[in-house]
């Protein structure tokens, strides 16, 4: 058995000629290799749902059977286990398996296999020696095919032979530098799989963060950065090909997982300096604005179907202009090489930890003493900010409604360290007060987009809309007061 870690990269057919002479590569060896691939498995993927993969491959008349795990990826790095040997015939044979590789399969299910797609690409590689690594660069041409369909295959794998993970961000890196290659997250089997079974994308909540007590404060940052990471790739295929309020969904979670994961960053600023991470948090803040400004009209265009007066019909109209607008600018940023530097560049700091050279004593500590000392320094941040609430601005009252925000994440990502009743309750309170801030704020939002749309001042609509936006501010200030006296009087779980 061996672990496979490698990184993949989308490269368009046309940049292939770039990476086959780029300086980096000139000096290693290479080859070139036709590789066919048969992929097993029942007709109703029974393999794939317990995270099993089974392929035999074709090198001439060599045939090569393998087993992997459905492991992990991030910001287009692989994990997975792998186990595979010399076979003499097409299909697989079970025997010279060991024991572990089929430990978890139902083997009925090994009886009923077929192949369900196959794979047929040109392999260059290059054996490059990379600072203390060896690293395995791989540039693949070809397709996937089943019966019915088939799809391209232009990307790039680098897989580490020997050496550090964090190598193979610093090659993908220099690598982008010249050519403009996109994290590429789905394997040639998951395409392969939905090439055989189309599946229509979906969107993905975020779910609790599961902190184990005895992690360390840094091994808790470590996790909560990437389950966020995990979350806002899950949700990019339905951005990039869903279609109405399901595509709509999509980016509403990518925007919850990049404020999740700045409001961690944010949270860890005492142990983790900003200074570690300048680049990443701009281009963090660059891509969430291109989100926003499609949430923003999305959430607009909602509350007019939701008001349903006549006199809003023209301006509903003018309105999805914009949001398609947006939603198009929204695609060429996540499809752009510089949203993929971004995940390169995280996905290179995390494994690297460069924030190392400070604050070791405290990121050693166990997270719920951090935890504890954290959340009670943003708790004072809110409530001060909080103080005098009738007479807040917009401004102010926006502020504190991001302070809140942060505030809200931390509770969520340390829920599981304490009491589950005295948490729920808190996040209740928080809740409740980031609705009555988030309504007031769609109000003042709502007056912006109708500036870009340029709708005119003494247009029927804009008129009719001031009148409604008074009469909610008015309602909800009544309930944001209720809701911060409540909050005030709610325990404060992590002093229990």
């Amino acid at each position: 058995m061996s672990l496979e870690t490698e990184l993949k990269l989308y490269i368009a057919p046309e940049d292939c000629s770039k990476l086959l002479q780029h300086p980096l590569l000139q000096s290693s060896h290479t080859q070139t290799k036709q590789l066919y691939n048969s992929y097993f498995d029942t007709a109703k993927h029974d393999l794939l749902n317990q995270g099993i993969g089974l392929r035999v491959r074709h090198i001439g008349k060599k045939r090569i059977q393998t087993i992997k795990t459905a492991g992990k990826a991030f910001g287009g790095l692989h994990k997975r286990q792998e186990w595979e040997n010399e076979i003499t015939a097409d299909f697989p044979d079970y025997s010279k398996f060991p024991k572990e590789a089929l430990i978890n399969i139902n083997k009925k299910n090994l009886k009923e296999v077929e192949i369900i797609f196959s794979t047929d690409f040109k392999r260059t590689t290059w054996d490059l020696r990379f600072e203390n690594s060896e690293i395995e660069v791989a540039l693949d041409e070809g397709t996937v095919k089943c019966q019915t369909a088939e799809t391209p295959i232009s990307e790039v794998e680098l897989e580490l032979k020997a050496g550090i993970p964090e190598q193979l961000y610093k090659v993908a890196l220099i690598l982008q530098k010249d050519i403009p290659l996109i994290i590429e997250n789905k394997s040639k089997a998951e395409r392969g799989y939905t090439l055989h079974k189309p599946k229509t994308p979906t969107f993905y909540k975020a779910g609790s963060v599961e902190l184990p007590s005895k992690l360390t404060a840094e091994q808790a940052f470590i996790h909560i950065i990437s389950y966020c990471l995990s979350h806002l790739q899950a949700n990019q295929d339905i951005v990039l090909y869903g279609k109405d309020i399901e595509n709509i969904e999509g980016v509403h979670q990518m925007r919850v997982a990049l404020r999740r994961l700045r409001s961690c960053l944010n949270l860890y600023k005492p142990l983790i300096p900003y200074e570690t991470h300048t680049e990443i948090r701009q281009e963090i803040k660059w891509i969430s604005n291109v989100l926003g400004i499609a949430r923003d009209w999305d959430v607009f265009s909602q509350n007019l179907k939701q008001i349903q007066e006549p006199i809003l019909n023209s301006l509903e109209n003018t309105i999805a202009t914009h949001q398609a607008q947006a939603y198009i600018e929204v695609r060429q940023a996540m499809r752009s090489q510089r949203y993929s530097r971004l995940l390169l560049l995280l996905g290179q700091w995390i494994t690297e930890r460069y924030w190392r050279t400070s604050s070791k004593q405290e990121l050693d500590k166990p997270i719920k003493y951090f935890a504890t000392k954290i959340l009670n320094k943003h708790y004072q941040r809110v409530s001060q900010q909080g103080k005098n609430l009738s007479q807040l601005n917009p401004e102010e009252l926006h502020n504190l409604r991001i302070t809140i925000k942060k505030m809200a994440y931390g509770t969520r990502f340390f829920t599981n360290l304490y009491p589950l009743e005295a948490t729920r309750a808190y996040a209740k309170s928080l809740s409740d007060l980031q609705d009555e801030l988030g309504i007031l704020n769609d109000n003042n939002v709502a007056n912006e987009l109708l500036d870009k749309a340029k709708i005119e001042e003494n247009a029927a609509a804009r008129y009719f809309l001031k009148g409604w936006h008074a009469h909610q501010e008015l309602t909800h200030k009544k309930a944001l007061k209720k809701a911060w006296e409540s909050f005030l009087e709610t325990k404060l779980f992590w002093l229990n």
